[in-house]
């Protein structure tokens, strides 16, 4: 089969976990046997590829008539927005840019990760082909153009205006399509979703990510004070502020280590705000293959998110590598954490039982390991071949389908 992936971000342009997880799938499926091309983004006209072979997949990298390329989405200039928005969805060059790659490469099916950045003007070109697709849900775009519905340090109660006549035009070209389908990692991102927009009209389920993490390179070493790991963004919708007030609450009466890896537009004030001192230090980002180092040397993954996180790839791997999580008991994350089992949850935004969480953790080092070795029991839950079939028997029911599917109860089938 010939299959078209449509992602804005692809690596290595990339800002997360959910671009990683349309590599992933891209590259699983070339496996199998598929013919995969990629339509992307690119940052300037010199970086631009059209139909190169990496890899051994087809890749379109443009440069589209936004005003700034997606990648530079979290930097650009607040003014300059609401023009980009506009662009994205009216431009008229969106939908002729996406038509010359579907006639150079002729897809079976096309595979949307994220065409926020692309168009979204371009889906009525590919309904127009007539090919049936898949959309990936990595976020909640199709409801919100910050495609979180977080905002100003709050998750947001409602649509705005603006939110709500973008989904709308949304929901007319999705409803140009004769065959598509939605998947998402998480059950609580497609509820959350299917309240803003019409899902049930169409197939749709919840499949995990089919993902493949790099191993950590050495042994475990044994260390006494307990080693905290935080990796993500530094941004609001993170709530690392939160996990380092929590820490800093604590550390003149217990032993541990935090170590923070990641970048972002918090960066430099917490930095400022928390000096680095014997029990923290930040790191900064770091290439994927050392993360799993890290990851290796931690006891616990603290994942503090104040937004609907969907389904975080940093706690499928922790959990994949027997890591226990502390997490915050929203979006996704109560569906991968075992409470009292793998790790703990904990109310998201609230100090006080934050600082209590990490008190009880730091004070029962055998508690620890005991979700240590739950989460060990467990590895092989989220296998990647298991889960792309499951992706690829979804994509032929849409293939075949002529009208809405429910939900999947079990997203570990």
């Amino acid at each position: 089969m010939r299959i078209l992936v449509v992602a804005a971000l692809y690596p290595p342009d990339s800002r997360g976990g959910a671009e990683n997880s349309a590599a992933n799938l891209t590259r699983w499926l070339a496996r199998q046997g598929h013919e995969m091309a990629v339509l992307t983004t690119a940052g300037s006209p010199a970086e631009e590829l059209h139909g190169v072979e990496v890899d051994g997949i087809r890749i379109w990298r443009l440069r589209t008539a936004h005003l700034y390329p997606a990648r530079d989405a979290p930097i650009a200039a607040r003014w300059k927005k609401p023009i980009w928005h506009l662009q994205d969805h009216a431009d008229p060059r969106n939908p002729r840019l996406v038509a010359r790659v579907i006639e150079a490469f002729r897809p079976d099916f096309v595979n949307i990760h994220f065409v926020q950045g692309i168009g979204y003007n371009a889906l009525w070109e590919i309904a127009r082909a007539g090919v049936p697709t898949l959309f990936l849900l990595h976020d909640l775009g199709l409801a919100c153009m910050r495609m979180s519905m977080f905002r100003d340090g709050a998750n947001c109660a409602r649509q705005c205006l603006g939110c709500r006549i973008s989904s709308r035009y949304k929901a007319a070209l999705i409803a140009r399509f004769e065959r598509i389908g939605f998947c998402s990692p998480s059950r609580a991102n497609l509820a959350a979703l299917s309240a803003l927009f019409p899902i049930a009209r169409y197939p749709h389920t919840s499949i995990p990510n089919p993902n493949l993490y790099d191993r950590p390179g050495g042994q475990r070493s044994i260390s006494d004070p307990v080693r905290l790991l935080y990796v993500g963004r530094l941004h609001r919708s993170k709530g690392v502020e939160l996990l380092l007030d929590a820490a800093a609450a604590l550390a003149a009466t217990h032993r541990f280590e935090l170590t923070i890896l990641g970048g972002g537009p918090e960066a430099t004030r917490l930095q400022q705000r928390y000096p680095a001192s014997s029990w923290l230090r930040f790191l900064g980002h770091v290439p994927e293959a050392e993360v799993a180092d890290f990851m290796g040397d931690a006891d616990l993954l603290c994942v503090p998110s104040l937004w609907q996180e969907n389904w975080p790839g940093v706690v499928v791997r922790a959990l994949e590598m027997g890591l226990p999580v502390l997490a915050s008991d929203i979006g996704g994350l109560p569906e991968l954490i075992d409470r009292g089992r793998t790790g703990d949850l904990v109310p998201a935004g609230d100090r006080a039982a934050w600082i209590a969480a990490l008190g009880r953790v730091l004070e029962n080092p055998l508690e620890l390991a005991r979700w240590r070795r739950n989460a060990e029991a467990i590895r092989g839950r989220y296998d990647q071949d298991r889960l792309g079939e499951r992706m690829l028997a979804f994509m032929a029911a849409i293939a075949g389908s002529s009208g809405p599917a429910r939900e999947t109860d079990d997203p570990e089938g």
